[in-house]
């Protein structure tokens, strides 16, 4: 169950905007307060139905709509419509759930990481009918059930035939997840006596809590997405790399440096091939390793949001600058400060003028300001040059 189309009218900030995405990864970016996240809980919306009072219909609108075109697999698609009538926070709005759509959806909201938990007891699977599955879209993945879940798995799977066959596959693989994220570290026990998750690194064991914010919160996507597989599909389960639904994950750069933001879409291919990302991104670390069709880039044009069109090619965005994303993808002005705007025109205007002393001046500013390896430096110079000849 994946989503083809989607039309949203009138809600939140969008007056009509209609979406096509691919069937792996979406990456949304644009400014702040653009529609990104509202785009999300369309989405949501449309698997989860049920009552939400998270989307809300454009204030210069009589009500709100959504159209969303499912496909069901085998060929088969079906259109999905409902609307949204409420502009005040205190209401919500109540739209009827299709049976099987909301365990088709896992949504992570920006609340990613987490602080040590005391596991005294490990509880059994929650049970996952069509309202807690609902209420877990619309909410986001409940993080305080993974450490219990990832023990329990650990107990349990050393005893056979206690787990099924997709169980045992899916918690071989959630082990592998630490080393898929750094090959130095890797999981090695559950201490049989406190229930705690042992990792091992290069400064030695330790908890897995304690573990960098930005580990913690790739954890915190990848153990979320299969705990609530296994939570709401039951025996004999689904293996993770076979889960055919949508994840949605807002802000997915959240915590984490350049170096992981660049890497951690193709984890989430890799961890979950047959599942569909829709994230949203201010990242273009994140955008440089995309493919053509997978980012989605808004922007207003003539007052109106719309898809940038960007260019198509075999290799996406990946022989792109960070420069060239900022600006060409993701709309920013100019990627330098403005006080070195204010310094490299005050030397302009003093060649311009032929002021010797002016551009002097200006020269050692632009001196300071620039990267010790700068080649412009070189340039400035031979103007400067130029200019005292």
């Amino acid at each position: 169950m994946k989503i083809k189309q989607i039309q949203i009218t009138g809600i939140g900030g969008i007056d009509d905007l209609i979406l096509t995405f691919d069937e792996q990864m979406n990456i949304i970016s644009g400014p702040n307060g653009i529609g990104k996240t509202t785009i999300l809980e369309s989405v949501a919306h449309a698997f989860s139905g049920l009552e939400s009072n998270l989307l809300k219909r454009r204030v210069s609108s009589e009500c709100g709509m959504v159209k969303a075109l499912m496909d069901q697999g085998h060929g088969k698609t079906e259109e999905k419509t409902y609307q949204i009538v409420e502009f005040s926070p205190r209401k919500t709005e109540h739209t009827a759930a299709t049976e099987n759509y909301p365990k088709y959806l896992i949504s992570l909201k920006i609340a990613r990481t987490f602080n040590y938990i005391a596991l005294d007891a490990v509880s059994r699977d929650m049970d996952r009918d069509i309202y807690s599955t609902s209420s877990s879209n619309k909410h986001g993945v409940n993080l305080s059930e993974v450490k219990s879940w990832f023990v329990n798995r650990y107990l349990y799977s050393a005893h056979a035939g206690a787990l099924s066959g997709a169980r045992m596959h899916n918690f071989y693989q959630a082990k592998k997840f630490f080393s898929l994220l750094n090959s130095d570290f890797e999981f090695t026990r559950v201490d049989a006596g406190t229930n705690e998750i042992m990792v091992n690194t290069p400064a030695g064991e330790i908890y897995y809590e304690y573990l960098s914010s930005g580990f913690k919160s790739c954890l915190s996507i990848l153990f979320g997405i299969v705990k609530e597989i296994e939570f709401r599909f039951g025996e004999p389960g689904v293996k993770l790399d076979e889960f055919e639904g949508v994840i949605l994950i807002d802000e997915l750069e959240l915590h984490l440096h350049p170096e992981w933001q660049a890497k951690i879409s193709s984890i989430l291919s890799r961890a979950f091939p047959s599942a569909q990302f829709i994230t949203t991104t201010h990242s273009p670390h994140v955008i440089q390793t995309a493919m053509p069709n997978q980012v989605i880039a808004l922007h207003y044009a003539n007052g109106k949001l719309e898809r940038k069109l960007l260019p198509a090619n075999e290799y996406g965005y990946q022989g792109w600058t960070v420069e060239e994303v900022l600006t060409d993808v993701m709309g920013l002005g100019d990627t330098r400060t403005a006080v070195y705007q204010s310094a490299i025109q005050s030397f302009q205007r003093a060649v311009d003028e032929e002021d010797y002393e002016a551009g002097k001046l200006e020269f050692i500013n632009l001196e300071k300001l620039l990267h010790p390896e700068n080649n412009l430096r070189k340039l400035l110079s031979f103007q400067l040059g130029a200019l005292k000849g």
